[in-house]
């Protein structure tokens, strides 16, 4: 009886015993496109646009049950053992938790009280297919993943490249032609296995399995079930249940760029920093604003004194702004202009990367899952929906 009983007390502990600590970095940068352009542009005027093309970084730990994912202002908390999401927040110094099953019943009522804008957004999506019905003009979702079979060393890690393609393409009914819109093009440099992740990938299939008992029979799984079987729905969600077969591994590089007609050899490819146009100088800026104003005020008060002397009511300070003046001829007509401009070969919009580095199997502090000393406990602003 006595052999029994520690045989059972070793079987109920072997699960925990197997559960290996692992903690990894991941860095996140918008690198191009358009947007950062824009962004460098106006940070002469603003701080926050200044920090668009900044990192972002968080660490990732994993004890046992629990994962906590650390930023430089918040960290969050999953613990499957009690079921909760702690939420800390570093510069206010207070937190929040929030159960799977509180989760649940706050997202429950937010959807009952949206059935109303559900109902006029179904009636919006009717007119809208009826007018795509009479239009000339189909949209066709497109999904395509390609193993381009390059290969690259990332963060000391052997990797291939894998494409995901996402995009709407616009066809004409009657000549058969397409044009591409928007597009999504990720380029994940993909590895088998790095030593310890498993206990990651262990970690989300059981947190998934929590999360599916608690939603079981919810208004969202219902309508996750009716999106499956709907024909507008489901022949998108089957091509993507099987392109995502292709893409089995471990990304440790992945660069997105939305636009159009992105360049597919060159998707992997991260913009070179010292390529891009340097931010104006925000003195500078300033400057030239506030000459460019005061030279305008020297210029009006001047003709005002002059129009005095010669006797012109109202002197001529709203020469200027009264007279239009006559528009320079322009380079090239519209047509020639549009015959050597053409499509943009490669107009991207924005180009993030994201990397996973600094893997490690080495014992994780349990201080990263408590919640600091001297943190004040609030409500989290899910629970007051339930109110």
């Amino acid at each position: 009886m006595r052999r029994l009983t520690c045989c059972l007390a070793v079987l109920a502990l072997a699960p925990a015993a197997a559960l290996a600590d692992f903690s990894y970095t991941e860095t996140s940068k918008m690198t191009g496109g358009a947007l950062l352009n824009m962004s460098r542009s106006l940070g002469a005027f603003s701080k926050g646009m200044r920090k668009v093309g900044e990192p972002t970084i968080s660490s990732v730990a994993l004890k046992g049950n629990r994962m906590a994912t650390i930023h430089d202002t918040h960290a969050d908390i999953y613990d499957l053992d009690k079921e909760t999401i702690t939420h800390i927040d570093f510069e206010k110094k207070n937190y929040s938790t929030i159960t799977f099953a509180q989760m649940r019943e706050a997202m429950e009522k937010a959807m009952k009280k949206a059935q109303g804008d559900m109902k006029k957004a179904d009636k919006q999506r009717a007119e809208a297919e009826a007018k795509a019905k009479e239009s000339n003009v189909q949209m066709n979702m497109k999904i395509d993943v390609k193993d381009t079979g390059k290969k690259q060393i990332v963060n000391g890690i052997d990797t291939h490249e894998i494409l995901l393609i996402t995009g709407l393409e616009a066809t004409d009914k009657k000549s058969g032609a397409s044009s591409g819109a928007m597009q999504t093009v990720m380029s994940m440099w993909m590895t088998d296995s790095v030593p310890g992740y498993k206990e990651v990938e262990e970690f989300q299939k059981r947190m998934a399995a929590k999360m599916a008992a608690n939603w079981q029979g919810s208004g969202f799984a219902q309508m996750g079930a009716q999106m499956a079987a709907d024909p507008r729905f489901k022949s998108s969600v089957e091509a993507m249940a099987k392109e995502a077969e292709k893409m089995k591994g471990i990304q440790i590089r992945t660069v997105t760029k939305m636009g159009s007609n992105v360049d597919l050899e060159t998707a992997g490819k991260i913009t070179d920093p010292s390529s891009q146009p340097p931010p104006p100088d925000v003195g500078k800026a300033a400057g030239n604003a506030a000459g460019d104003a005061a030279g305008n005020e020297a210029q009006r008060q001047t003709l005002g004194r002059l129009g005095g002397r010669l006797g012109i009511p109202g002197g001529l300070g709203g020469l200027g702004r009264g007279r239009k003046q006559k528009e320079a001829p322009p380079a090239n007509p519209p047509q020639q202009a549009e015959q050597q401009q053409g499509p943009p070969p490669n107009a991207v919009m924005m180009e993030m990367v994201s990397e996973k580095s600094n893997f490690s199997t080495t014992s994780v502090d349990a201080a990263k899952f408590a919640v600091p000393s001297g943190f004040q406990q609030i409500e989290h602003p899910m629970l007051k929906a339930l109110k």
